[in-house]
């Protein structure tokens, strides 16, 4: 039974997978699905004491993808203006940045869980619902405003923290 939010989080990169070859009108479902996993695997895994290191590598590792893949999947879908591709870069740039310095300080992906990368997520994941709703630039400021303070957070928590925790929930809260 304790394996069940790792179960949850490989259908999530099973579904990010198939988000990339499937046919367009599957891309709603299997991101909600994805979505979804994403939500119940944590709370389950808190909920259940059934946390561990495994399954919060593997959580990282499954966001990570399927953030991959539904941007590649919106870059290649939307004509996006030039600065959010360029800001989105950066950010990306950061974040590689974080990992590289979190692997040679802590010897693991240091992927964090605070409050601006779970923000900068649910925007992520709500993004194919609010572009319907919302102009293109507006909405991508927002992301990138948040995507950017996110990121820039966790590599000053990565390169100051003694001590590596992957759930510090801010900055201002870390070790």
């Amino acid at each position: 039974m304790n394996y069940i939010p790792n179960i949850l989080t490989i259908f999530r990169i099973l579904a990010s997978f198939f988000i990339l070859i499937a046919p367009d009108y599957f891309f709603f479902p299997l991101y909600f699905f994805a979505g979804i996993t994403d939500i119940l695997d944590g709370w389950i895994a808190r909920k259940m004491n059934w946390t561990s290191r495994f399954g919060t590598l593997l959580d990282s590792i499954a966001d990570l993808i399927f953030f991959l893949v539904v941007v590649s999947k919106i870059v290649f879908t939307i004509q996006l203006p030039s600065f959010l591709l360029w800001g989105a870069g950066v950010i990306v740039l950061i974040r590689c940045l974080t990992y590289v310095i979190g692997f040679f300080r802590f010897h693991q992906f240091a992927s964090l869980h605070t409050y601006l990368n779970k923000l900068t997520g649910l925007l992520l994941f709500l993004s194919p619902i609010l572009l319907i709703l919302l102009p293109i630039t507006p909405f991508g400021l927002i992301l990138l405003t948040c995507g950017s303070l996110s990121s820039i957070e966790e590599l000053f928590i990565v390169t100051t923290t003694k001590k590596l925790d992957k759930n510090v929930p801010t900055f201002f809260q870390k070790k």
